[in-house]
């Protein structure tokens, strides 16, 4: 079967590469395949350090689990290193959030998942870097850490071994006919296939009827800062990789600016030395700018119609949903095993009127 992915996000990369090991030919078609959020992610694989519940903590969950042997096939076909860690985050909590976090922590026991809720004490001599001002704070150990640039490398090159075409193109026109794409027309050519998978990211409302809407995120790389575990907390992450630490991350409702700005710098440095003095001292290194795209509920989009399949809108997630988001694709292609989740994320629980006009005038 030949399948046309359009976008190269981690979903679109990650889709491609599951298709192309079953043994299905594929294109991706892109208008810059290092556009897009996932190659300036923090990459934290952290569904409960972010609190989540319900059906999206239900998504997040099976791809965590799918995640060590999507890395280790990822490794393994491109020969690349890649960065990842499954060693727990410390989620440092703030006074009003420890009754509610405690709460979920207990929620996430029960459904077989491991925390440790530290002691002031604990707290003091495993991590000495954090601020004394903060006395409060659970180790999910479940959760992880992946360098995204090194995934996101390490696809390209999987892919490449894989045959898979990565195409330049923007692409101008969706010609669809019901519930069936005809083609797609890019400017350079028209694109045929079997399939098509759609995984625009923060583009997605440019030739889909779909409500996604960029969010821009500005994150900082530092150097000099020992430590080896992320700390997550309300008011700033710090993510350490392998030769550097991220810190991260601004969240502007400012559509496609791509401005590495002071405001932002200061304002994440600032809370990032509220959480760890010691960054204060640390050499910067850079500062870069993603767009992730978001839904009205910040809640990722799956539909499907008769030869194709939307999976966008993935926000803040979508390092953490790449391993979920191509088995849902696969099980379509494969089986015609259509996933629940078709359901339960389908665009159509946001009424017409949440197209909002936003989403759509900033193309």
């Amino acid at each position: 079967m030949l399948v046309n992915i359009i976008g190269s996000g981690i979903v679109g990369l990650s889709v491609a590469f599951e298709l192309a090991l079953s043994g299905h030919r594929v294109k991706i078609i892109t208008r810059n395949y290092e556009e897009g959020a996932s190659w300036v992610a923090g990459g934290m694989l952290a569904p409960f350090s972010e609190g989540l519940g319900g059906d999206m903590l239900s998504l997040s969950i099976d791809s965590l689990k799918l995640y060590d042997d999507f890395v280790y096939k990822v490794k393994d076909i491109s020969n690349h290193t890649i960065f990842y860690r499954r060693d727990g985050i410390l989620r440092v909590l703030v006074d009003d959030e420890v009754a509610r976090f405690q709460n979920l922590a207990q929620d996430y026991s029960s459904m077989g998942f491991s925390y440790e809720m530290l002691s002031v004490e604990a707290l003091r001599k495993d991590y000495p870097l954090l601020s004394e001002e903060f006395d409060k704070a659970i180790l999910f150990k479940d959760e992880g850490n992946v360098d995204a640039q090194q995934l996101m490398d390490a696809l390209i090159f999987a892919l490449h071994r894989l045959g898979v075409q990565i195409i330049l193109d923007e692409v101008i026109e969706v010609k669809k006919e019901g519930k069936r794409i005809k083609c797609v027309k890019g400017f350079k050519d028209t694109y045929n296939g079997d399939f098509f998978v759609f995984t625009p990211g923060a583009w997605g409302n440019a030739h889909l009827d779909i409500p996604v809407y960029p969010i821009k995120g500005q994150i900082l790389k530092i150097r000099g800062l020992d430590i080896d575990r992320v700390h997550y907390s309300r008011i700033a992450y710090v993510i350490p990789k392998e030769s550097y630490v991220l810190i991260g991350a601004t969240s502007e409702d400012v559509s496609f600016d791509h401005r590495r700005t002071v405001a932002g710098v200061r304002a994440l440095s600032n809370n990032a030395v509220r959480l760890i003095p010691s960054i204060d001292r640390c050499e910067f290194v850079e500062v870069n700018v993603g767009f992730r795209p978001a839904t009205p509920d910040e809640m990722p989009i799956f539909d499907r119609g008769d030869n194709y399949v939307v999976s966008a809108g993935h926000f803040r997630n979508g390092i953490l949903l790449a391993p979920v988001s191509s088995k849902i694709v696969l099980d379509i292609v494969e089986r015609g095993l259509e996933s629940e989740y078709f359901r339960i994320f389908s665009s159509e629980r946001f009424p017409n009127g949440n197209h909002t006009d936003k989403a759509k005038k900033e193309y």
